[in-house]
This record gives C-alpha cells, structure tokens and sequence, in this order.
C-alpha cells in the first residue's frame, strides 16, 4: 500500500491506544495484575500475528490487528507499571521505573536498527510473525510460572516486611 493505507494502520494503532486506556481505567484489569499483563500481552500477540497473517488483499485484517495491538499496548504497560508500584518497595520505585524506562528507550533504537535490515531480507510480515509468537510464547510461559502469576502477593508480603522491620 501507499501512504492511505499507513495512515490506516497508524490510526487504527492509536485509536487502539486510547480504547485501551479507557477500557484499562474503567475496567481495571484483573485482581492479580500479573494475570491482565500476561493475557494482555497474549492479546497483543494475536493482533501481531493478525497483521504477520493479513495476505495483501486483506487489508482489513492488519487494521484490525493494529487496532488490537494498539488497544492492548496500555493494557500490558498499565499492569506492569501498577505491578512495579505494588511490589517494589517506596523508596526503591523511582530507580526501578527509571532503570526500566531506560532500558526501553536504549532497546527500542536498537532494536529498530536491526528490524529494518531483517525485514528488507525476510519480510515485514514475517517480522510480525516472528514478534506474535515469541510473544504469545513468553505470555505463556509467564503464565506457567507460579512465581509470576503471583508475584503481587509475594511482592506485597515482601514491602509489608520491610515496612514492618523499619
């Protein structure tokens, strides 16, 4: 496609972000946020795969998947950032939400620098493969580790130890 069809697909993208946030603000997620960041992030991967799998005449469906994508994108952050806040200790958030935030941004140019070669040698679309099933893949995986799935409530016994102890 052209530039239409990329404005589309950025659209459908952002008009996915802010559904997210709203539907995470009313919503909540789950009581365990471990649980909404992994099936979010489950989520997100089938809207990946959906934009890997649209073949050239199905336009709709990539739309669809960056819609998708889109609205699972502050779904998964929300919870992680909530779950960070529950169980790290108070005077340990900031470096930990700054370590974290630098790690994102020193990883995304890198990353970008190695998706654009890689995809002018196997394809963008099987970029998207690649990057929904490694990520249904790690939800998963999240989701079969119990320490993850309940990581909140170790985490808020964890924070209510050193808050006792001082």
């Amino acid at each position: 496609g052209g530039a239409i069809q990329l404005a589309a697909l950025e659209s459908a993208m952002g008009i996915g972000m802010v559904a997210g946030g709203v539907i995470l603000g009313v919503w909540g997620g789950f009581r365990r946020r471990a649980m909404t960041m992994m099936c979010g992030l489950v989520v997100l991967g089938v809207g990946t795969l959906g934009v890997g799998l649209a073949p050239a005449g199905w336009f709709p469906l990539a739309v669809g998947g960056m819609l998708l994508m889109g609205a699972m994108l502050p779904i998964v952050n929300g919870s992680a950032f909530a779950l960070v806040q529950t169980v790290v200790p108070a005077g340990m958030q900031g470096r930990v939400l700054t370590l974290m935030m630098s790690l994102s941004m020193v990883v995304a140019p890198l990353g970008l620098a190695a998706a654009g070669p890689l995809a002018d040698v196997v394809g963008v679309q099987t970029w998207y493969l690649a990057a929904g099933v490694l990520m249904v893949g790690v939800a998963a995986l999240g989701l079969s580790v119990p320490d993850v799935v309940h990581m909140e409530k170790r985490g808020e016994a964890y924070v209510a130890g050193l808050q006792a102890a001082e």
